[in-house]
């Protein structure tokens, strides 16, 4: 009956402090973020308007042991997140947390750039401190270990989530992440564009058991060895529904574990990794459980980012790293790919905060295919004649009654993702079409030439975009003759 009663007056606390919180505004109410900060107690809000915070006050700020949220107006929009941020100025990191904080600290929705430090050079976690870092863009910042982050001690358990990790350097180890000892949780994260001369994404070493799941970790790169992950000297890693492609490093591409005395190990399941198990290298004594699920197959992005060929280093503060999309296409090979019997819980999302599992089973990668809206396309002619003269080919476009056709952004539209209709595009006035039905025209000698190798009969697929960036696609099989003979 004791502990009933101690629990129920903890409960009590808890709702008493939440019903109590404040929230404090910058730069409205407050100059700074930090002076914002000083003021708060456990609980309370500080919202950040959007903006460009530099100077004393706005760097090297510190949460000082306090279960508080430090956030964007709208930690949802990614306008705002990167409209609202801390630019370090190369003067200090954004971030620093060393006073045992919580996962009640938070940090959501910022952009935070320009920073340098030695451990981490827009966040570092460290002193059993734990917090939340979710829905940031942590970009082109600078440290000696962990360019972005850097998280140690073991008793350290930080929660990084949905996050976007990109063009972060670091002098010795983890261009985006450097882990020494701890244990974080970093999910649905794009890590992308990093470098180091070892663990050019992620390097981790240590006693510590770090958790990597639905990452995108592609596009970084080591100048030394491994080009995405370095587990090395006792850091036990797990990796699951993670994509790992792309990654360059004069050894191990990929992955690298590494032994300095003590055994190392990690374990992945269910990832897509440039190269597979081979892919994986391991020092002696090391070992790797490569378990179920797990592919090597083009994870086939959207449009991937690069390297600038016109930067001069990779160290250097240069416009060196061009960002592209690493959404998934409706081909890859990495939807509904994971774990069969993965559950998600009912407020799992993926990077864009789109529920988890939108097909029969979780994709693998940050991002979750969203599935395309089922258009009706009839394409006219139903036989197209490759011989013929004539300037169109019509199709008409109808959504389902949940969708208005006024709502479709015409400038997207595509047949068979290459050709763009003309400028005719209205809403159907046929009798036997719907209401919400569009007619688009697309010129004819364009698909006579698209289909001159192409075998009768052919489907072609028409796609595009609402306004509100929904997509939509609808198929349509047509036959083709070329002059008086017949496929």
């Amino acid at each position: 009956m004791k502990h009933k009663i101690m629990t129920i007056c903890f409960c009590a606390v808890l709702i008493a402090n939440s019903a109590l919180a404040a929230t404090y505004y910058v730069p409205e109410e407050y100059a700074t973020i930090q002076s914002a900060i000083d003021t708060c107690q456990d609980f309370d809000t500080v919202i950040i308007a959007p903006a460009t915070y530099r100077g004393p006050g706005n760097r090297n700020i510190n949460f000082k042991g306090k279960a508080i949220t430090v956030r964007s107006t709208d930690p949802t929009d990614p306008q705002i997140v990167n409209s609202t941020v801390i630019d370090c100025n190369g003067n200090g990191r954004g971030f620093a947390f060393n006073t045992e904080e919580n996962a009640d600290s938070k940090v959501i929705g910022l952009t935070i750039t320009n920073g340098y430090g030695v451990l981490g050079g827009a966040i570092y976690s460290n002193n059993n401190s734990s917090p939340s870092i979710t829905n940031c863009v942590v970009k082109n910042n600078l440290a000696v270990f962990g360019g972005g982050i850097a998280c140690t001690n073991g008793s350290s358990y930080p929660v990084i989530t949905n996050c976007n990790i990109t063009a972060n350097r670091a002098l010795v180890g983890g261009g985006g992440i450097y882990l020494n000892g701890s244990n974080p949780t970093i999910k649905n994260c794009i890590i992308s564009g990093n470098a180091a001369p070892d663990g050019g994404a992620i390097y981790s070493h240590y006693p510590g058991n770090p958790t990597i799941v639905n990452c995108t970790i592609s596009g970084n790169v080591a100048s030394k060895s491994a080009g995405a992950v370095y587990c090395y000297n006792s850091s036990n890693l797990s990796i699951s529904h993670s994509i790992l492609w792309g990654d360059t490093a004069p050894y191990a591409s990929e992955i690298k574990v590494g032994n300095q005395g003590d055994p190392t190990s990690i374990q992945i399941s269910y990832c897509d990794i440039q190269g597979g198990e081979q892919n994986v290298i391991l020092a002696d004594g090391c070992t790797v459980n490569w378990g179920q699920g797990n592919i090597d197959l083009d994870p086939c992005f959207v449009n991937p980012s690069y390297w600038n060929p016109n930067g001069t280093t990779i160290y250097a503060k240069d416009d060196f790293w061009v960002d592209g999309n690493y959404h998934l296409l409706d081909e890859s090979p990495c939807i509904d790919a994971g774990d069969p019997e993965f559950v998600a819980g009912p407020s799992e999302t993926d990077i864009d905060g789109n529920p988890r599992i939108l097909g029969e089973k979780i994709d693998i990668g940050a991002d979750e295919l969203v599935p395309s809206i089922p258009a009706i396309v009839k394409i006219m002619p139903k036989t197209l004649n490759l011989q013929s003269n004539g300037n169109w080919i019509s199709c008409t476009i109808e959504l389902p009654g949940d969708y208005n056709i006024a709502d479709v952004n015409s400038a997207s539209i595509a047949l068979s993702k290459e050709i763009s209709p003309n400028e005719k595009i209205g809403p159907a006035r046929s009798s036997s079409e719907g209401a919400n039905t569009l007619l688009v025209k697309f010129d004819r000698s364009e698909i006579q030439n698209m289909l001159n190798d192409a075998e009768s009969p052919v489907s072609l697929t028409v796609a595009g975009k609402l306004n509100d960036g929904s997509d939509f696609a609808g198929t349509d099989t047509i036959r083709i003759v070329r002059g008086d003979s017949k496929k």
